[in-house]
C-alpha cells in the first residue's frame, strides 16, 4: 500500500511540475525612459533625447529544463512622449528577441534579452536597425499577471543625414528602462 501512494505521489508531482512549466504565449504592455545619444555635433549640440514609450508585446515562453527560462518575443514601440529633444528622438519601431533566464524562485524571474530593433528617427528622414542586449526582473502579482522591470541597450547602424547644407553620420545608442504588465495564458 505505502509503495501505491509513494509512486502515486510521485507521478501527480512530476505532472504538476511539467503542467506549471510548460511554455505558453503572453502578452503585455508598458512605459519606460529612453535615452538616445550620439557622438556628433550639430551647431555646438550633442545629439541627444530623452523621452516615454508606450511598448506593447507578445511572446511565447516557459521553463524548458529545471530552472532555466527560454522565451522568442515580438515587440513595438507605439508613441513615445517628449521630454527634451535635441534632434534624436525615435518615434516608433519593432523588434524580435530572445530572452533566455532563470527561475530565481517560483515566482520571480531573471532573464536577459538579445534583439534586433528598427526604430523611426523622424528629423533625419530616416529607419534605423540595431542590436539590442538588456537584463531584467518578472515578478508574479497574480496567478495570470506579472510585473516586468528592465533595462536594454540598442545600437543602432549609422544615419546619413543633412543639416544646413551638411552632410553628416552617426551611429545612435539607446538607453531604455521600462515597466510592464505581462498577461499570460495558461
Amino acid at each position: 500500500m505505502f509503495k501505491k501512494i509513494l509512486l502515486s505521489s510521485a507521478i501527480l508531482a512530476s505532472s504538476a511540475s511539467f503542467a506549471m512549466s510548460a511554455p505558453a504565449p503572453y502578452v503585455g504592455a508598458g512605459l519606460g525612459v529612453t535615452v538616445n545619444t550620439s557622438d556628433i555635433k550639430a551647431n555646438g549640440v550633442v545629439g541627444n533625447y530623452r523621452g516615454v514609450p508606450f511598448n506593447v508585446f507578445a511572446g511565447y515562453g516557459g521553463i524548458v529544463n529545471q530552472n532555466f527560462y527560454l522565451a522568442g518575443e515580438l515587440a513595438a514601440t507605439l508613441a513615445t512622449g517628449d521630454i527634451q529633444d535635441n534632434g534624436l528622438k525615435s518615434s516608433y519601431g519593432y523588434g524580435v528577441s530572445i530572452l533566455p533566464g532563470v527561475m530565481l524562485s517560483d515566482h520571480t524571474l531573471a532573464f536577459g534579452r538579445a534583439g534586433i530593433v528598427r526604430s523611426r528617427f523622424p528629423k533625419q528622414n530616416s529607419n534605423s536597425t540595431g542590436g539590442e542586449l538588456g537584463l531584467g526582473l518578472q515578478t508574479s502579482l497574480t496567478q495570470d499577471i506579472d510585473l516586468r522591470g528592465e533595462y536594454d541597450f540598442v545600437a543602432y547602424r549609422a544615419i546619413n543625414s543633412t543639416t544646413n547644407g551638411t552632410h553628416y553620420s552617426t551611429s545612435p545608442r539607446s538607453d531604455q528602462f521600462n515597466v510592464a504588465l505581462v498577461y499570460k495564458f495558461d
